[in-house]
């Protein structure tokens, strides 16, 4: 099957192909097991000098060609390499009015989600660069964890070098670890507290209060090879109230279950429902409250990706699936406890690739 993009390195799916970073638009053309290229001097010589890989052919756009509209450039494309008379595969986000035009001259294009079904299963090489970006991104819990360690509680407050702490002080403290770790917070980050922390992606917001959750989700990118680290870890700086630390036991043991769950063969939903059901058995809520997402998610290129563990989700694990396993539960009163490592799917079961601890209490 012909397969045509037409964008920039943000999309990971080109990002895949390329392997650098290249910030405008640009056309890749799949056609009988080879992948043609098309920059314009700008990035042709670096791709020619960095690629290795003999199915992908870079190809100069002329000077002539550059003076054409990106449709125009297109279907001059299309033309050139005999794509007019066959089906051609498009991403789900290639650009409506491209497409409206190709169709207009008589191409016949069909959309194709996953693109690049390869980038589900990783290859050992991937799966060893996203180990590597998660225990880079442990260095910012260690930070955490030693700041925590050292404030003191006084009153309702957290001190840290005699000034209450804040979600943004360990904010910019946890860049400045990853700076120094070639990671890039490019999606942000969260760390909430208390009734911030029972709202899932609340990225939380001034002062951290003693005796209350504090959930840390860090998710950054790798500078020189774009691959994701994915770890949260929940922390109550000081004494955890009996429900929360009743809370924390049942995450703890969901997760597990789903460790325990997954191999080749299981079904992502029914990891998902069987890490929801710990929770109805413990007596805490599935749904609109208690545990309100998807039990995990795939990482790589992209922090959030296929394959997915949630209600919905029909997919069979495979061996090289790489994924979160984060169950969690949110109430306002209470606050939010959740735990997040990443797995690799193995022929037996699965490999916790987070090496981290999951000591929570910080007196």
């Amino acid at each position: 099957m012909t397969k045509v993009q037409y964008a920039n390195s943000h999309d990971s799916d080109v990002f895949y192909i390329v392997g650098f970073p290249i910030p405008d638009s640009f056309f890749i053309i799949e056609k009988d097991n080879k992948k043609y290229v098309f920059l314009d001097h700008r990035e042709y010589g670096i791709f020619k000098e960095k690629n290795t890989n003999p199915n992908i052919e870079v190809v100069l756009i002329d000077a002539k060609s550059r003076v054409l509209s990106p449709n125009e450039l297109a279907l001059s494309l299309f033309r050139k390499y005999n794509l007019l008379g066959s089906p051609v595969d498009v991403p789900k986000n290639f650009p409506l009015d491209m497409a409206d035009f190709l169709r207009a001259n008589g191409v016949e294009l069909n959309v194709q989600n996953p693109f690049r079904p390869e980038r589900l299963k990783k290859t050992p090489a991937e799966v060893e660069m996203i180990r590597e970006s998660l225990k880079r991104n442990c260095a910012a819990f260690d930070r955490i964890e030693g700041i925590l360690h050292e404030a003191t509680i006084q009153g309702d407050s957290i001190i840290y070098k005699g000034v209450p702490l804040t979600s943004e002080y360990l904010k910019a403290e946890v860049d400045r670890v990853h700076l120094e770790k070639d990671m890039l917070n490019v999606e942000g980050l969260i760390i909430s507290c208390a009734e911030h922390a029972a709202i899932p992606h609340h990225p939380g917001r001034g002062p951290l209060r003693p005796h209350q959750t504090i959930i840390c989700d860090i998710f950054p990118r790798r500078r020189s090879n774009g691959y994701f680290a994915d770890t949260t870890r929940t922390y109550v700086k000081g004494k955890p109230s009996q429900k929360v630390a009743e809370m924390y036991e049942a995450v703890r043991k969901s997760q597990q279950v789903g460790f325990d769950m997954i191999k080749p063969g299981v079904i992502g939903g029914d990891v998902h429902r069987a890490c929801g059901q710990v929770f109805l058995d413990l007596g805490f809520d599935v749904g609109d409250k208690g545990f309100t997402h998807g039990t995990g998610h795939g990482l790589g290129l992209d922090i959030h990706e296929m394959p997915y563990m949630n209600a919905q989700s029909t997919t069979i694990l495979e061996p090289g699936h790489v994924m979160s396993v984060e169950p969690g539960l949110y109430y306002p009163e209470w606050g939010g406890v959740r735990i997040e490592d990443i797995i690799v799917v193995t022929e037996s079961g699965c490999e916790n690739l987070t090496d981290h601890n999951k000591n929570y209490i910080i007196p």
